[in-house]
């Protein structure tokens, strides 16, 4: 059970880090860009919300590795949730963009 718990952890950690890459680039290109703060978010807010992702993503990393809960399926899950994030993007980058 435990086991289960800290791998879902992983796969959460690489869907942050995958999900503030497009964020935090459009903010710094200083794109108008959606956010969970509205459809046409200013680059700021942006640039802010992919930070939280990073620093959100950082802090569960070393709390699991201070803890001691990883295993060779803790990469190989962070890597499936990072790639689920860019491809969500990458395939629906006409959804994500301001008309």
């Amino acid at each position: 059970m435990v086991l289960e718990l800290f791998l879902f952890w992983y796969f959460i950690i690489g869907f942050l880090l995958g999900n503030g890459v497009p964020h935090f680039v459009f903010g710094v290109a200083k794109k108008v860009f959606r956010s969970p703060f509205g459809q046409k978010s200013a680059p700021r807010v942006n640039v802010l919300w992919g930070l939280s992702n990073f620093i959100i993503a950082t802090i569960l990393s070393v709390v699991l590795i201070l803890l001691n809960l990883y295993n060779g399926y803790s990469l190989i899950l962070l890597l499936v949730g990072f790639w689920l994030a860019m491809a969500t993007f990458g395939f629906g980058i006409k959804s994500f963009l301001n008309d």
